[in-house]
């Protein structure tokens, strides 16, 4: 289980540039390699793509560490989210299908799952909600969440954890935590769907 404080302090003493700072980044590495290269292959689907895209994300963290901000930001997910950006690029550059493996593989999905909520709308241009709507509605149904929920599928979708390495993070057994993720997206989905059906 990663330790956001000690994260937290490993990236601030990266931005230093002090004589501590490579080896505070050696052991930021160290921890969340593993968990980031799963962020990765999430979305590439591919190791070689997914080891490319962590090495390019960790120069990047490198890079950018003083602009982390300490107060408002949690570490993992600040880093998770280069990694995905980074991934984005790569498809696109590389042409890369991301493969939606929700049905074969839904303990493991549950990313996939939120951003498929994206989707609801239909394929007509007269169908598709813009993206602020989308996003506003999903911010108040992810609040209306119960806490063990919510928290469960923020992690699951800001730092790509699978259902055992969220298990492993909340220090909570691996039922339980299928069971908020799927009690979770099961009312997200209602309440979104409840939103779209109301007239602006």
């Amino acid at each position: 289980m990663l330790d956001e404080s000690e994260i937290r302090q490993l990236l601030l003493q990266s931005a230093t540039r002090g004589r501590a700072s490579a080896v505070a980044f050696e052991r930021l590495y160290r921890l969340t390699s593993p968990l980031l290269l799963g962020v990765a292959l999430r979305i590439v689907r591919r190791r070689e793509l997914a080891e490319e895209i962590l090495h390019d994300a960790f120069t990047r963290i490198w890079h950018s560490a003083r602009s982390f901000d300490p107060v408002g930001g949690a570490p993992v997910g600040w880093m998770a989210a280069i990694v995905r950006h980074r991934a984005l690029d790569v498809m696109e550059s590389h042409d890369v299908a991301r493969v939606d493996s929700y049905h074969e593989t839904p303990d493991t999905d549950a990313e996939g799952a939120l951003d498929r909520l994206y989707d609801w709308s239909g394929d007509g241009e007269d169908e598709r909600l813009d993206d602020r709507r989308v996003r506003a509605f999903l911010l108040r149904c992810l609040g209306e969440l119960a806490a063990p929920e919510r928290q469960a599928l923020v992690l699951a979708y800001d730092q790509g954890l699978s259902h055992a390495d969220l298990a492993a993070h909340l220090g909570k057994p691996l039922g339980t935590v299928k069971t908020w993720v799927r009690r979770g997206m099961e009312n997200l989905k209602r309440c979104v769907e409840s939103c779209l059906e109301t007239p602006r």
